[in-house]
């Protein structure tokens, strides 16, 4: 049975609040930077084929530093693996940015995923040990609101320097911001309230992860690889037989089933981040490649998204804030306090609005390069709507686990661990099944907009799955009382 997490010892202060939101900060320039800069990179290297493994390597490495990381949380405090989570990051980096092909990029890749798999598992067990629950979508707020700086200045910055000089600089460039970080919040992880060794190794759940990743990335491979179609059926096979076993391993009851309570929970937000993520790398290889615009401008369109993801979570988190304080008298009030009352109905709601502007990028590639001006104002626009529905929805999904987590009795550890998990599964297939159509599609002579559409879709399956999974995340399941004896 596993051991309760401690309470912390004080009221958490600016410092561990600053920590938490400088290791999303790094992270965020990682990622955003990543995004915009990706189309570049293969007409560097070669490798157009490969476009959607520069992201699925990072996502799937992210299993076993998310796993680990977890373990490591519910064994020892979030220290030591926060520590090593940092410098595995920051040596991907510098893999990326020396790397003479893509293979070798792809290797940085999982460094730096694996290392950041670690990095925000920690941050949220961090979260879910110092701060109660009235306090946690305050904090979730700050958090998503470490992407602001990141999306005023990353994408656009990073999409200049791919312009003016090359793509290896942004990854260059992280490195000290990475070393800053760590000496900058390493001493405040240090007095995270401790917790005691636990009794299991986590030995079960790091040899799951690396089932589930080696058994997504052989999926993703069989779909889009250049091998024989035997050997590809063979393989699809075998995973679509070892993931399910793995990932139910890996996560709460009842996640694979979308039960009610938790395992919807985790699901419903591990698919609409898929869908967000999936949708957004496609959307940098349509600016940059297909309708013809800079570097530059893509980073901004990319922004567009982060800063309207900050958004939706500050406007949640004051919803949550009033929870019960809302008068009733009017319609518009009986709306608003609704969406206050259920962090579910504001998931729900939330992956509507995802939905409506993952659509619109259709319309934008639709447009085609003639109508570049107009494809460009669609995908801005259907852009920030996604971004301002993903911070809704992310923010309250994150609160609402850990409140289900409570009440079913299940370790913060391992929730924080199965978060990021269904995060990283969810986008790696998505991102890697959109890669490998995209490939099928180039290969046998189609135009590239052809593929990013396939990509699209791809995204498109992922957030109609969520919207099922969001409609049973209600109540928590019933705990049936045993029967007396007579």
């Amino acid at each position: 049975m596993a051991t309760p997490p401690p309470p912390p010892a004080a009221a958490p202060g600016g410092a561990l609040t600053l920590g938490l939101v400088l290791g999303v900060t790094v992270m965020a320039f990682g990622g955003l930077a990543v995004v915009t800069i990706a189309p570049r990179i293969p007409a560097d290297l070669g490798g157009l084929e490969l476009y959607g493994w520069i992201f699925s390597a990072y996502l799937l490495a992210s299993l076993f530093g998310t796993v680990w990381g977890g373990n490591e949380a519910d064994r020892r405090g979030p220290a030591r693996a926060f520590t090593l989570g940092l410098f595995a990051f920051a040596g991907g980096l510098v893999v990326a940015a020396i790397a003479p092909s893509m293979a070798v990029l792809i290797a940085g890749r999982v460094l730096q995923g694996a290392g950041g798999g670690a990095v925000i598992t920690c941050i949220y067990v961090a979260l879910s040990l110092a701060y109660p629950d009235a306090d946690r979508p305050r904090v979730l707020a700050y958090l998503s609101s470490a992407w602001v700086v990141p999306a005023l200045v990353g994408p656009a910055l990073a999409g200049a320097v791919a312009e003016v000089a090359t793509w290896r600089w942004v990854f260059a460039a992280l490195v000290p911001l990475t070393v800053l970080v760590a000496v900058l919040t390493l001493p405040t992880f240090a007095r995270l309230p401790q917790r005691p060794p636990g009794t299991r190794s986590g030995r079960d759940r790091l040899l799951n992860a690396g089932t589930l990743a080696l058994a997504v990335g052989l999926a993703i491979w069989s779909i889009g690889g250049s091998g024989a179609w035997p050997l590809r059926a063979l393989a699809f096979g075998i995973a679509i037989a070892a993931v399910p076993r793995a990932l139910a391993a890996l996560t709460p009851p009842r996640t694979l089933r979308l039960g009610p309570g938790l395992g919807a929970v985790i699901a419903a937000r591990g698919l609409f981040f898929a869908a967000f993520i999936t949708v957004e790398v496609f959307l940098a290889l349509m600016l940059t490649d297909v309708l013809a615009l800079s570097s530059a401008v893509t980073g901004v369109v990319i922004a567009t998204g982060a800063i309207s993801w900050s958004t939706g979570a500050w406007t949640q988190a004051r919803l949550d804030a009033r929870r019960g304080r809302i008068a009733t008298t009017t319609a518009t009030a009986r709306l608003l306090a609704s969406l206050a009352e259920g962090r579910d109905v504001r998931v729900r709601l939330g992956v509507a609005v995802i939905a409506v502007g993952l659509v619109a990028q259709m319309g934008a590639l639709a447009a085609g390069p003639e109508r570049a001006v107009l494809a460009l104002v669609v995908a801005v626009m259907g852009w920030m709507v996604a971004g301002l529905g993903i911070g809704f929805a992310h923010a309250s999904s994150s609160a609402l686990a850990f409140v289900r987590a409570e009440d079913e009795g299940v370790p913060v550890g391992t929730v924080s661990s199965s978060l990021l998990l269904a995060d990283n599964v969810s986008a790696a297939v998505a991102t890697g099944v959109g890669g490998a159509l995209l490939a099928t599609a180039t290969g046998a002579g189609a135009p590239l907009g052809t593929g990013v559409a396939l990509g699209y879709f791809a995204g498109y399956a992922a957030i109609a799955l969520s919207a099922v999974a969001s409609q049973r995340i209600g109540a928590p399941p019933v705990q049936r009382r045993p029967a007396p004896r007579r």
